[in-house]
């Protein structure tokens, strides 16, 4: 995907975990050329109704203010009966980059200048570990790949860890660094505080 800077008009609702840090329950991969991240403890909630809300792709346009829509596709571009992510199967996303402000539902409206697509294999589907991951390569692939991982975690009195990792390979990562990256790191805050939201707001 292609990134640009947005700058955040409102404080983030980023919490931390009494201590300051904590284990993270993504898994190792090797280092790329950056990386964009995010985590947030949600209150009031559970990691099974964080995973429904990140495997329920048809609601993501509900809380969702960076991805608006992802949907599964077949290799011929054919959108699937089950819109669920399944291990081999492709997305089709489309994303608001800069992410549209918050709060989101389905009837806001995308800002027409930041529309952006991308096609992304889904390459982890891990509910017993509360994980997913999705990934994207240019062609060819030395010229720019990423996998982005998503966790939950439980950690007790009703608290969800929500944690993201992107990370970027190829010899077109540096100029997406220097052109976007920046952008990059701020959606991926977004979409941390659009669950956030989302979540607690169920409760």
């Amino acid at each position: 995907m292609f990134w640009i800077k947005w700058g955040l008009t409102v404080p983030l609702l980023f919490s931390l975990l009494d201590g300051g840090q904590c284990q993270t329950n993504l898994p190792d991969v090797p280092p790329g050329v950056f990386t964009a991240s995010a985590r947030i403890v949600i209150y009031n909630t559970t990691t099974a109704a964080a995973w429904e809300a990140l495997t329920n792709f048809p609601k993501y346009p509900d809380w969702n203010p960076f991805v608006r829509s992802s949907i599964v596709v077949s290799p011929w571009n054919i959108t699937l009966p089950e819109q669920r992510p399944v291990e081999g199967k492709r997305l089709f996303l489309r994303t608001q980059i800069p992410p549209l402000p918050l709060p989101v539902n389905r009837y806001t409206p995308d800002n027409p200048l930041n529309i952006a697509f991308a096609y992304e294999n889904v390459t982890h589907i891990q509910p017993e570990l509360g994980r997913l991951a999705w990934d994207y390569q240019a062609a060819p692939d030395e010229a720019l790949s990423a996998e982005r991982w998503q966790a939950i975690s439980d950690i007790g009195e009703g608290r969800v860890l929500y944690e993201a990792r992107e990370v970027f390979h190829g010899s077109l990562a540096p100029v997406l660094k220097a052109l976007q990256g920046e952008g990059l790191q701020k959606s991926f805050e977004g979409q941390a505080a659009g669950l956030k939201l989302y979540l607690e707001s169920q409760s």
